[in-house]
């Protein structure tokens, strides 16, 4: 017997203060030692997407934020975070 789940299962984020989100993003950021020194310094709120996500990160212009394997690693984290968190309004 086979059990189907949904295919699209409504996802509950976790709602943070705008401050609060970029902290987090940041902490997360410093995880990963090919980031050293790369933050993201704003975060904008927007009209949510398609998967109900509210805001958006600006990319950080440090050099390293567009070098491998920081790039892909930087992009990692945002998209995680997105999933999990939205911006109180």
């Amino acid at each position: 017997m086979s059990v189907r789940f949904a295919d699209k299962a409504t996802v509950r984020r976790r709602v943070l203060m705008l401050e609060s989100l970029r902290m987090l993003v940041n902490h997360e950021l410093s995880m990963h030692t090919e980031c050293y020194g790369v933050h993201v310094r704003r975060i904008f709120v927007t009209e949510p997407d398609a998967s109900g996500c509210n805001w958006r990160a600006e990319w950080p212009v440090v050099r390293a934020a567009y070098i491998e394997p920081c790039r892909s690693q930087l992009r990692q984290v945002i998209d995680q975070l997105r999933e999990r968190y939205n911006v109180e309004q």
